[in-house]
């Protein structure tokens, strides 16, 4: 796989490779706590010793929108690994066996891709509280039905063909046949979910702790610091256009890699 030739892949991987020296390698340059107030600068504008200003807390805002990417993304990612597993195995077995099972799963796929995402997230986290483990298992178990419906799509395409037609003549295990023959024949649309679902996770995180039902205080992320700046976004710009910015470019970035994957593995080029 060039890179260099693949425009929109070599720019997301070059904003992804940014944001993550930022958030990986920011402390040091940063000589600030994330939690640690000082009230005596509180709303400071961004000066030399504070370059991004202070919060209503008097924090850092540069050293917390560090530690809260590393929250965000953290979860995106998580998250997105998580529902990844669980797609590709129920998208596996549904997609292989069909019948009744597949009628049951394909039918619950379709009525909870029916509702907003994010309505459901809300109600979930409502009841069972929003710590940054519940957050990724909730918003996990939300994510996983776009995925499973693509895996059982490819399945389907592939279980007639005749490697595998061979492999069940040789009394091959369903979980061998699965998981060594047809398994690797799905891994590129499965690529391209994962990066697309790590963007739409930033979002959802983003949008949760925005509403201050996410990540929760003294941790930050980049949607709990724009929350902090809904009171007076233009009077206090530091706190909502970089946090902002951060999560703008995190999802192009993501969303690049994704096309540009995409059309890597396209057939039809060359």
């Amino acid at each position: 796989m060039k890179i260099s030739a693949n425009h929109p892949l070599a720019i997301g991987c070059i904003i992804i490779f940014f944001i993550a020296l930022f958030v990986i390698f920011g402390p040091l340059f940063t000589s600030y706590s994330q939690h640690s107030q000082n009230l005596a600068i509180s709303l400071s504008s961004p000066s030399i010793q504070h370059p991004l200003g202070t919060d209503y807390y008097g924090r850092d805002v540069l050293t917390r929108l560090i530690y809260g990417g590393r929250i965000s993304l953290g979860i995106a990612v998580f998250s997105a690994i998580i529902a990844v597993l669980i797609g590709t195995v129920l998208g596996l077995f549904t997609g292989y066996y069909g019948g009744f099972p597949d009628l049951i799963i394909m039918r619950f796929v379709d009525v909870m891709l029916a509702f907003p995402r994010l309505f459901i997230v809300l109600l979930i986290i409502g009841l069972g509280g929003s710590s940054i483990p519940a957050l990724i298992w909730v918003i996990a178990l939300f994510s996983w039905m776009e995925i499973a419906r693509i895996v059982r799509s490819e399945v389907m395409s592939l279980k007639n063909r005749t490697y595998v037609k061979s492999a069940r003549a040789q009394g091959f295990s369903v979980n061998r046949i699965l998981f060594r023959h047809i398994l690797p024949n799905t891994i590129n649309p499965v690529i391209v979910a994962t990066v697309l679902s790590i963007s739409t996770i930033i979002l959802v995180e983003s949008g949760l702790s925005f509403l201050g039902l996410g990540v929760q205080p003294p941790n930050a992320s980049w949607g709990s610091i724009l929350n902090d700046a809904k009171i007076d976004p233009l009077g206090t710009w530091w706190l909502s256009v970089p946090a902002g910015f951060l999560i703008l470019f995190s999802v192009i970035g993501f969303n690049l890699i994704a096309d540009g994957i995409t059309e890597e593995l396209d057939p039809r080029k060359n």
